[in-house]
């Protein structure tokens, strides 16, 4: 079973507009709310796909009901820490004419020290040797950079999969992460300079490498994913899909690597299920992330392409 970690769920507030002026009044075309975070949004694609995946978290008691209802419907089974506060609602402004998505992200609910012990002792005690453990999501308010890092070293023989930014992405190579999945701009932020290129973005997933990490997966948005080990490198163009929305997509290609991993064990095939569950998250609204039929219709039409 695929475990997802999840310290910070949401509940996703989807509006899409003509366009968006800040400081004036926008009107609203549509609107929706999913729940979200992106170990939820993991675990669902990977479930979507054939694999049984649970959930582990915290959540504040207020919401908590809901993300857990949310869950029961996808059947991903899921063992929540309930914390003081509320599940925080994010903002997520869609304009239809190109210009960008604006997120507005609430920081959640706070887990504090004690309840970072608890949830450390749940995790290790819910998981086992050889079963792949993705970490992923920001960290709630008390939580300091290095959690993710000291979770992942109170796990041994776990395969260890860290989707993060920052501080927590740099703390966490010392693990020594079996993978880690950066996109373009956290990447940037990491190496403290612009990448523009292919190649530029190639040689900082080979130093990501020398940091700590054994296997490195950069999310290029519509170019694609470059996927980054040591014996070797490779690339999945995007397949070119009528874009509905981008929120999700990332945690969708997390998904789909997992389940690609957890049916074949081959990296190359994980690379493609990848790629396909983030083309097919693409095409639908909000945060629903992908349809399988979508999943289905575009795996095929993924070319892997050795660098």
């Amino acid at each position: 079973m695929l475990a997802c970690v999840c310290l910070n769920p949401s509940f996703d507030r989807t509006v899409s507009l003509c366009s968006f002026t800040a400081g004036d009044v926008n009107r609203v075309l549509s609107a929706r709310q999913d729940v979200g975070g992106k170990g939820i949004n993991v675990a669902i694609t990977a479930r979507r796909l054939g694999i049984a995946s649970c959930v582990l978290g915290c959540a504040g008691k207020n919401g908590i009901d809901a993300v857990r209802c949310k869950l029961d419907g996808e059947q991903v089974a899921h063992v929540f820490l309930p914390v003081d506060g509320d599940v925080r609602t994010n903002m997520k402004i869609v304009p239809q004419d190109g210009t960008g998505v604006t997120e507005l992200n609430e920081p959640g609910a706070p887990v504090n020290a004690a309840n970072q012990r608890a949830f450390s002792d749940l995790l290790a005690e819910k998981t086992v040797a050889g079963q792949y453990v993705v970490l992923t999501g920001s960290l709630p308010p008390e939580c300091p950079p290095e959690y993710y890092r000291d979770l992942m070293l109170s796990l041994p023989e776990r395969l260890l999969v860290l989707d993060v930014s920052g501080a927590a992405l740099m703390a966490g190579l010392a693990a020594r992460p079996f993978l880690v999945k950066p996109n373009r701009s956290e990447l940037q932020t990491a190496m403290n300079r612009p990448l523009p290129t292919m190649a530029d973005v190639h040689q900082a997933a080979l130093e990501l490498l020398e940091m700590g990490a054994r296997n490195v997966l950069v999310s290029l948005g519509g170019e694609g994913a470059l996927w980054v080990s040591e014996s070797g490198a490779m690339f999945a163009p995007a397949i070119p899909v009528r874009v509905q929305s981008t929120v999700g997509a990332g945690d969708a290609m997390v998904g789909g690597v997992m389940a690609g991993l957890e049916k074949t064990g081959d990296v190359r095939h994980a690379l493609a299920y990848g790629a396909a569950a983030g083309c097919a998250s693409v095409m639908t609204e909000g945060t629903q992330l992908i349809r399988p039929d979508d999943f289905d219709a575009l795996l095929p039409q993924v070319q892997i392409q050795d660098v």
